[in-house]
């Protein structure tokens, strides 16, 4: 029961998080480090359309919405590439500094994982496996590759974070590369072939 009313508890607070960071001051202290702007707030604006999601779709009234995203939303294939497109700019220096200085480019960034969020709640149970293994996978080399950018560029590459703070981002995104590489291994290895599936199916009364 605990667990339970936690749960009910946490997901409102954090689909309601975008609201906390128009505060200044506390906006200001997480995207004052890198590691924590990178690290930090955009996992927890995508967790917060996750859950903004699931408070409101699974509601009678918004069934008719549900279905027309599902139209829009093929087999999960425009999460898929909007999830890709948006986590790859994310990491880009050019991007990082933008959303600093431009508060139209801080609006969009975080509309844009938010939405990821929303789209992922719902998208990503309706994606092949294969899909699903691939935007996990690209998602763990991409932010290995821009991990290891981070760490052996031998100057700062964004004009608002320093050097150190640079590396200790860099480290931190290698780190959940790694992570999510293992969790799509572990996905890939453990799903049955496809003729296994299918004799098991056959064979359940």
């Amino acid at each position: 029961m605990r667990a339970g009313s936690s749960r009910h508890v946490l997901r409102p607070l954090l689909a309601l998080l975008p609201l906390a960071l128009a505060w200044p001051a506390l906006r200001d202290a997480i995207e004052s480090r890198m590691s924590w702007h990178m690290l930090g707030e955009l996992p927890l604006l995508l967790a917060s359309g996750w859950c903004a999601a699931t408070l409101v779709l699974h509601r009678v009234r918004a069934r008719r919405w549900l279905r027309r995203q599902r139209q829009l939303d093929w087999r999960g294939w425009t999460t898929a590439v909007m999830w890709s497109a948006v986590a790859l700019v994310s990491m880009l220096p050019l991007a990082l500094d933008a959303v600093l200085l431009w508060p139209a480019a801080a609006a969009a960034k975080y509309i844009a994982w938010w939405l990821v969020g929303w789209l992922l709640a719902e998208g990503w149970t309706r994606m092949d496996g294969e899909v699903l293994l691939f935007c996990v996978g690209n998602l763990a080399w991409m932010m290995a590759t821009a991990g290891l950018l981070y760490l052996d560029a031998p100057a700062r590459l964004c004009v608002n974070y320093l050097q150190d703070d640079q590396r200790h981002a860099g480290i931190g995104l290698v780190a959940l590369a790694l992570a999510l590489g293992i969790l799509a291994l572990r996905r890939a290895l453990g799903a049955p072939q496809p003729s296994v599936a299918a004799a098991r199916s056959s064979a359940a009364p």
